[in-house]
């Protein structure tokens, strides 16, 4: 975990994590107190099959984790197989949690679904 990151995590939400693949793309850290709201946000809709869905993914793939001295995490053989982690990866800070790419799925699916000028027009940037 780069420095930048683990100062934040530290100092905003602890060192308690829950990794999971919400996707076959990437991985997805959550802080454990942003993973919380989530998932009792998805349980307030009650057991409808989005919610269900969501859940059985999230937990089948999901594990708590914790940060150890060296800023490192865990993570588990199903994580990696299903997100094609191996060789080189990428960490990627997003609004609430970080996202970690195999270095080639990003390079694909950046390729696939480049951001656009229309992109941007849409959100005003």
């Amino acid at each position: 975990m780069p420095s930048v990151f683990r100062k934040t995590l530290d100092s905003s939400y602890g060192g308690a994590l829950f990794v999971t693949a919400l996707s076959a793309n990437c991985l997805h850290i959550y802080p454990a107190k942003i993973w919380d709201e989530i998932e009792g946000r998805a349980l307030a809709k009650g057991m409808n099959p989005h919610a269900k869905k969501f859940l059985l993914r999230a937990n089948r793939y999901g594990a708590e984790a914790e940060m150890d001295g060296q800023g490192r995490v865990s993570l588990k053989p199903t994580q990696r197989a299903e997100t094609g982690l191996v060789g080189e990866a990428t960490l990627i800070g997003c609004a609430d949690h970080l996202e970690l790419w195999s270095a080639v799925k990003l390079s694909e699916s950046e390729g696939k679904d480049a951001l656009t000028d229309e992109d941007l027009t849409a959100l005003d940037i």
